[in-house]
């Protein structure tokens, strides 16, 4: 499932492109040499067919083995290294944030996930049938608005425009739906960027302290952050994409594109730490857990590859991948194994429609879990 889609087929220059050469990143693994070998060359297969400056990825399997290992430039300029500590744009998996926050106030009673929406803003249309858990799992038919010719040609053309959430939403909501609620899915930016409103309207506070209050600091993140401009805390990795045939950095392009949808910024350290208190609902009484986890399986997701509660289930990986221009990200969490994937791309660039980052993912599940490759 692509998490954050451009609408357009990208070619992308590799990790040298200004003539840089990446500084090897020592690699800690303790898994065996022929499965540290797998990942190696898995990894750079997968270089020389998405030709991306850099990438992070984080694999820790209990019992099993570790592999943590930052590869490429993270400025294709001046060939600096990646790092392990990089600061990296995590594009959708912000949505798995979003709706904890949603449910975490269900679960203070502050709302009911079976609230209509027109209960906190009456001006979305059929607003009074749409709930709250619609939005959580993208059942409200509601269009999203980054499928809209027009918004993409705009952000074409002003990449650093700063946009309000009010503006994303009146894009969408502008276009009938797909659906009437309830009656299919859609994966649709313009729902999360709803309940981030909701979230705003019914605590009072920016969506940013919501976080830091009911997110952030209950499970330790340190090194996530709702960015307040278009700046990336230090260290961090540059990321790339095209427009017009033409491969651009688009580090500080305004994140406020996809805002509760897409905008957080992290690391790999604290997104170790997320996937699985995500997947295993550390923030969530019994009852929603069992909530957050009921799938959605109307096409075209099936029962393997399908979407709950700002979580996905991925042939048994449990968590979120993300896409903003110039990043990918992958975090998940697979309990049968309490094993933990996490990959940060700088490249959105997609080659056959997979973005970076899914492809990684896919390749490597084939390796360490045969029985639960991801798609």
């Amino acid at each position: 499932m692509r998490a954050f889609c451009w609408l357009v087929v990208f070619a992308l220059l590799g990790p040298g492109m200004a003539g840089a050469q990446p500084r090897p990143q020592p690699v800690v693994t303790t898994f065996g040499g022929a499965t540290t070998k797998a990942i190696d060359v898995a990894i750079t297969s997968w270089f020389a067919k998405y030709k991306a400056p850099g990438v992070i990825v984080g694999i820790w399997f209990p019992n099993k083995g570790t592999y943590v290992s930052a590869q490429g430039v993270a400025n294709p300029a001046n060939g600096q290294g990646m790092n392990v500590n990089d600061h990296m744009r995590i594009g959708s998996v912000t949505k798995t944030f979003t709706i904890t926050a949603l449910m975490v106030l269900a679960d203070r009673r502050r709302l009911s996930l079976d609230d209509p929406v027109s209960k906190y803003l009456p001006s979305v249309p059929n607003g009074s049938n749409i709930t709250l858990r619609m939005l959580a799992n993208m059942t409200s038919g509601i269009f999203n608005f980054t499928e809209d010719a027009i918004w993409l040609q705009q952000w074409q053309t002003n990449p650093h425009r700063i946009w309000s959430a009010r503006e994303l939403v009146n894009i969408g909501l502008s276009h009938p739906p797909y659906f009437a609620p309830g009656k299919g899915f859609h994966y649709s930016n313009t729902n999360t960027v709803l309940v981030g409103q909701v979230l705003e309207k019914v605590t009072g506070q920016p969506i940013r302290a919501i976080f830091q209050r009911y997110i952030f600091a209950p499970v330790g993140l340190r090194y996530t952050i709702w960015p307040l401009s278009a700046d990336l805390p230090f260290p961090h990795a540059q990321g790339v994409t095209e427009i017009d045939g033409r491969i651009v950095d688009a580090t500080k392009f305004s994140p406020s594109i996809s805002n509760a949808a897409g905008e957080l910024i992290s690391t790999l350290a604290d997104m170790r730490i997320w996937a699985k208190a995500n997947a295993t609902g550390t923030l969530l009484s019994p009852a929603m857990r069992k909530q957050h986890l009921t799938w959605v399986t109307f096409p075209p997701l099936t029962p393997d590859h399908a979407y709950g509660l700002g979580i996905l289930n991925n042939h048994g990986w449990l968590g979120h991948n993300g896409s903003i221009a110039g990043y990918t990200s992958e975090v998940f969490y697979l309990p049968s194994q309490d094993a933990t994937i996490v990959i940060l791309a700088s490249s959105d660039v997609p080659v056959d429609n997979t973005t970076p980052a899914d492809a990684l993912l896919r390749a490597l599940t084939r390796i360490l879990t045969p029985s639960n490759v991801t798609v």
